[in-house]
């Protein structure tokens, strides 16, 4: 079979199985001089790769490499016998995962291919069908960059129920040594940023879903901070955190900001205004009551304040400041289901830290410059924040520093204690800085925790360096009036009529979860029938297909709806009808307990959200709505 056949079968095969590949390499051709075809003494097709100035490396045995990758994969038992998923760095011709895949029919794997340039000599070289066609292969992905392996890995915990390992292929280790080390990295960080991910969404699960819709009347009276884009390109910005070096350098702080747009990330505001330093800008997202305690006794309305509907509804407490604007976040799936956004809305990457928003903002604003301030990340000198940040009992912050067993390089060169929650915040903010690879970002902090793509930067070196910027006190309230305008009447009409067929649409799904909820207690799990299950699978069918759930709920319900989703194939394939009905039971109770806690809260604040918009709109058409308030005294 020559070249060109495989390359076509190989092609359409991909076109319709796997269609992100197609598109990532239908336009590209392989490089001749990196690898070169060869074949084994047994007929099999073998590759040799051909780095520039080192000696060429053969990827697989040259006499039989089908007899190779078998007793490669038998020698993985002990590494892999007691996963249930295996993640796999490496592809090639295929010969090692069709070894992995009869040696282990009962695992899944999750492959990677991260040298592009190797797959497209395999296109051309070999037939891929039979090996990418297995239904073992539950996700396959070519690339090296971050965003690749992070989604393939977030589909391997999203889905795994049992162990989970990970194999890399010999050659694979050969060709690029530092590979392993990598990827052990990067399935850690993962890891955990995938577990604060869900266990986030589940902590606030209620105050989440109830700030996004009690903020939805308020994004329709505040304008979307969009219209800003670049209206700070060749201005630098601050990111103010309220870590304990933020009180370190407050006289310098002062004078910056004179040559700089000064953003308050959260809570720090509460330490600049107690510092005597007023921000340009103030950015808050979080959802829990701490936040409405930070900001109850500010005096911030004549303050420009982006919030995001996340945000403690009661933390905004002046509703009629005319310089409230908002972003919505990228997972923010209210949001997005009942005012259908598209990115001309202002949309944001959602971060485990404020910082991450703060950040975003100013490069959107066109910021390419921007130094930290008070993101330290640990505990300097025993202390959790600057002084004036009163949110957290001190008492609660004194056993935080206490229990603090870890610690992180800091900028002086020593050690500061830290915990995990703090590393994994500082890994959060370090990975979107790589985004965002034409801004340059410093580390102003004189004692906080070294942050990786950090330039080392004193502000008092900052004012030298931009002192010939000028940026005043009013300058992005100025911008705002130019800039920002209101939503116009027809999307906001729009939006209304959403929300009203929501509602409708939540009380469909509330008599489904009804039906659900009575199947799931009038079963009896000694003579449960065979059509018992019938019913309720069509009862839970349309439970879990209905879009309130599938758009909205299922999002504020991720760890009960992974639980049923990787349980529900066991519990089906159980033939002993006791069993099956008490695996169904434990298959999905918690995602029904979840449902009957959120949808009467939901249906309730609909309500009260359509009842506001009745009224706001009847001030409108009287044209009382969306005017700009006279600045209070």
């Amino acid at each position: 079979m020559d070249m060109r056949k495989y390359a076509a079968d190989n092609l359409l095969f991909l076109r319709e199985q796997y269609p992100e590949i197609y598109k990532f390499i239908s336009n590209r051709s392989p490089d001749p001089e990196r690898y070169q075809r060869d074949e084994a003494r047994n007929g099999q097709a073998n590759l040799v790769y051909r780095p520039q100035g080192q000696t060429p490396l053969y990827l697989y045995s040259r006499y039989d490499p089908g007899l190779e990758a078998e007793r490669w994969a038998a020698s993985m038992d002990e590494n892999l016998k007691n996963a249930d998923s295996v993640l796999v760095a490496g592809f090639g011709l295929g010969y090692h995962i069709a070894a992995l895949i009869n040696t282990y029919p009962e695992k899944r794997f999750y492959i990677v291919e991260p040298d592009v340039e190797l797959f497209l000599h395999a296109v051309e070289t070999v037939d891929l069908r039979p090996v990418l066609s297995s239904p073992q292969i539950a996700m396959f992905a070519v690339g090296n960059d971050d965003t690749t392996l992070s989604e393939l890995l977030i589909g391997l915990f999203k889905m795994h129920q049992g162990g989970f390992a990970h194999a890399i292929l010999p050659f694979s280790k050969r060709i690029d040594p530092e590979l392993e080390k990598r990827l052990n990295a990067k399935i850690t960080r993962t890891a955990r940023t995938y577990a604060l991910d869900i266990g986030t969404i589940s902590h606030f699960q209620t105050e989440w879903l109830e700030n996004v819709i009690v903020n939805m009347e308020r994004n329709l009276r505040t304008p979307s901070f969009y219209p800003l884009k670049d209206a700070a390109r060749g201005i630098p910005a601050i990111i103010a955190g309220s870590g304990p070096s933020l009180g370190l350098v407050a006289e310098a702080l002062r004078r910056a900001k004179d040559h700089a747009l000064l953003i308050a990330a959260g809570t720090a505001t509460q330490a600049l205004l107690h510092l005597g330093i007023e921000p340009h800008l103030i950015v808050s997202m979080d959802p829990g009551k701490a936040n409405e305690i930070a900001f109850a006794k500010l005096n911030i309305s004549h303050i420009p304040f982006l919030y995001l509907p996340t945000i403690k509804h009661t933390a905004i407490r002046d509703d009629e400041s005319p310089y409230l604007m908002h972003a919505f976040f990228n997972i923010d799936v209210f949001s997005h289901y009942v005012m259908d956004l598209t990115p001309e809305d202002g949309i944001v990457l959602s971060t485990a830290t404020v910082t991450g928003t703060a950040i975003q903002t100013a490069i959107h604003l066109g910021c390419t410059d921007i130094v930290f301030i008070g993101q330290d990340f640990s505990y300097p000198n025993q202390q959790a924040y600057a002084f004036g940040v009163s949110h957290v009992p001190e008492e609660v912050l004194q056993a935080r520093v206490q229990a603090a067993k870890l610690t992180v390089p800091n900028v002086a060169g020593g050690a500061n204690a830290t915990n995990q929650n703090l590393l994994d915040l500082k890994r959060d903010v370090e990975e979107l800085i790589k985004l965002f690879p034409k801004a340059t970002f410093y580390n102003a902090s004189p004692v906080g925790a070294v942050i990786e793509n950090t330039r080392l930067m004193s502000l008092e070196e900052f004012t030298t360096k931009f002192g010939h910027v000028s940026v005043g006190d009013n300058w992005l309230k100025e911008q705002m009036k130019i800039r920002l305008k209101p939503y116009p009447p027809e999307r906001i009409a729009n939006i209304t009529r959403r929300i009203s067929r929501t509602i409708g649409e939540l009380g469909e799904l509330r008599e489904t979860l009804r039906q659900v909820d009575e199947l799931l207690s009038d079963g009896n799990g000694s003579a449960i029938k065979t059509d018992w299950f019938v019913r309720f699978e069509s009862a839970w069918a349309k439970l879990v297909g209905h879009p309130v759930y599938e758009k909205i709920l299922a999002f504020f319900l991720m760890r009960e709806r992974l639980h049923a989703e990787r349980s529900w194939e066991d519990m089906r394939q159980e033939t002993n009808q006791v069993r099956k009905y008490r695996k169904l039971q434990d298959c999905v109770r918690p995602l029904v307990e979840g449902l009957k806690k959120l949808v009467p809260l939901m249906d309730q604040r609909m309500a009260e959200l359509s009842e506001k918009l009745d009224r706001r709109w009847r001030e409108r058409v009287e044209g009382t709505w969306g005017s700009i308030p006279a600045k209070k005294s």
